[in-house]
């Protein structure tokens, strides 16, 4: 397709939305029909639904429109400032498990998670230990971290021990 008629396709699909969207910015305009000469003083007609009412409840329901589509935007970046903050929290607990040495070659992982509405984090940290000991070790590292980072965060522990880890079956 040449370039000259993927932009008249674009330009036509921009024009056909602009179009639909017109009739949201049309206000209603109280109209009086002209009369031919005669009395000269006649009383101007009345309606039942004037249209300055109209008007307001249309104005009234585009705030409305502005106000939700103002709320939805703050409500997904205070979502992405959540989210940055709870992986921030769990790359900070995953570099000081592989950065301890007395952990190096362990599998354990941590996984962050936060609510949108609550401050508080929670990492789950797993994988598999070879004794109770290095359980507790991994535990006090990452509640260390954690009131170190985000006092409100809490660790969680789902730390298995397996006690012929790292024994090797002939």
């Amino acid at each position: 397709m040449n370039p000259y008629r993927e932009s008249r396709m674009r330009a036509t699909r921009s024009a056909n939305l602009i179009a639909q969207l017109l009739p949201l910015l049309a206000f209603p305009i109280r109209a009086m029909a002209q009369t031919t000469g005669g009395t000269g003083a006649a009383a101007p007609p009345t309606s039942s639904a004037p249209g300055g009412t109209i008007a307001g409840m249309e104005v009234a329901l585009l705030l409305a429109l502005l106000l939700a589509i103002v709320v939805g935007i703050k409500l997904y970046d205070l979502k992405r400032q959540r989210e940055a903050e709870v992986l921030s929290l769990q790359s900070l607990v995953s570099d000081a498990l592989l950065l301890e040495p007395s952990l190096a070659g362990l599998p354990i992982a941590a996984f962050a998670s936060g609510s949108l509405w609550r401050r508080s984090a929670v990492v789950a940290v797993t994988g598999p230990v070879p004794a109770p000991e290095v359980r507790d070790a991994v535990m006090r590292l990452v509640e260390r971290e954690l009131s170190r980072r985000q006092p409100g965060a809490r660790a969680e522990d789902r730390i298995v021990v397996d006690p012929l880890m790292g024994k090797h079956v002939p």
